[in-house]
């Protein structure tokens, strides 16, 4: 994590802009943690805010968005424990169907870093390193080297080290509804350690994974 965050000089923005930049990004923040892998910036231009909720929107509501989101994290009322044991890899379809997301996805993201330069530079940093640890997870998924629960988990844990990067400089930078919802999800994560693992346990479930700055290192444990 970063040890620290500085802001350039600007000018105090008045209580109603405030007001105004705090509820673009909780918009922007909660499709963004529901996109999963998507990586998108925030903006207070209400015009991008609206076209990239939009383009979210749309790719998760695809037949592949639909297909993917039914295994992976979600950040809504789909997300389920379930999602966090689940043992097994993404089917070929369903990888098939998560390269196309992620295809559609990155054109949100782009939507988005083109107006940066006119909000909130200060987060750009924190936003590029969430988008190289969404990449790592994708890789490992669409590879069929993660198995499910395991990629949910690291996406959990991935939001987290995003929201205390913000928050660590900047308190009010994150909506309370979203800092909520990130430990109610982390509070999934602790019960679902609680669940007995299959049996007989799998390679894949007994992979142990962990960050390495931004690098995902995963190991199997040793065979006897």
């Amino acid at each position: 994590m970063h040890s620290g965050l500085t802001t350039p000089d600007r000018v105090a923005p008045t209580s109603h802009y405030m007001k105004y930049e705090l509820q673009m990004r909780a918009c922007l923040f909660v499709a963004l943690v529901a996109s999963g892998l998507a990586g998108c910036t925030l903006t207070t231009t209400q015009q991008t805010a609206k076209s990239a909720s939009n383009c979210l929107q749309d790719v998760k509501s695809s037949q592949e968005g639909q297909i993917v989101y039914a295994k992976l994290w979600a950040s809504d009322a789909t997300d389920i424990e379930a999602k966090l044991t689940d043992p097994n890899s993404l089917t070929p379809a369903e990888r098939d169907a998560l390269a196309q997301v992620r295809s559609d996805l990155i054109s949100c993201r782009q939507m988005i870093i083109s107006d940066s330069s006119r909000s909130a530079a200060w987060e750009f940093h924190y936003w590029l390193d969430y988008f190289n640890r969404s990449d790592a997870i994708f890789n490992k998924l669409v590879s069929g080297e993660l198995p499910v629960g395991l990629a949910n988990k690291l996406t959990i844990e991935s939001n987290g080290k995003f929201q205390v990067d913000v928050l660590r400089g900047h308190p009010d930078a994150v909506p309370v509804d979203d800092v909520q919802q990130q430990q109610a999800a982390e509070a999934l994560v602790q019960a679902s350690a609680q669940t007995p693992a299959p049996e007989p346990q799998s390679r894949l479930t007994a992979m142990n994974c962990r960050w390495v700055a931004n690098t995902l290192s995963c190991t199997m444990p040793s065979q006897h």
